[in-house]
């Protein structure tokens, strides 16, 4: 069995405070540099961990950063995990383009990654609109007894691969 930690980054600054600046270098607030420090905690307490990844958006690697001091590795950045900077194809307006191309995107990262590291434990960073997507297209493709693919900042879902298909996903929720 391949476990991957699927972790929506911690507490960042608003969008609003952060206005004319790249939202890609948007960082944690202190409460989310807590938020993170009891994310590693906890993720270093479940067992060993085989690979770090991340979103390259700066509040994503931040989450992990504890983590990764603390396992003394580095966290590797993996566009797929990151939310539409652009979009590569034409959607008209319809609402339901951009979700469907970036749950495509993280299931072919997750795909890769439980081909890569059979039966070890991963761990990756993403963000709010990509975790619901991604977990949308797992219930349906894998038929996981989830209602509610959400996920608060900080918070994880727990996946369980065997071989290619998931077989549980675990709602764990934010610290404290």
């Amino acid at each position: 069995m391949t476990t991957i930690e699927l972790v929506r980054h911690a507490k960042a600054h608003s969008r609003d405070r952060w206005w004319g600046k790249p939202d890609l270098a948007r960082p944690l607030t202190e409460a989310g540099m807590d938020q993170a420090r009891e994310i590693g905690r906890a993720l270093r307490a479940g067992g060993p961990i085989a690979k770090l990844y991340s979103s390259p958006y700066v509040r994503c690697t931040q989450t992990l950063d504890p983590l990764a001091d603390a396992l003394g590795v580095h966290t590797v950045e993996d566009e797929a995990l990151g939310e539409a900077r652009t979009l590569p194809v034409h959607d008209a307006g319809d609402a339901w383009v951009a979700p469907a191309w970036l749950g495509g995107r993280a299931v072919a990262f997750v795909n890769r990654v439980v081909a890569e590291y059979p039966g070890k434990r991963i761990v990756a960073c993403s963000h709010g609109d990509v975790i619901p997507a991604l977990m949308a297209l797992l219930v349906g493709r894998d038929g996981l007894a989830i209602d509610d693919v959400r996920c608060r900042k900080g918070a994880r879902f727990t996946l369980t691969f065997d071989g290619g298909r998931c077989l549980q996903a675990e709602h764990v929720p934010p610290p404290g």
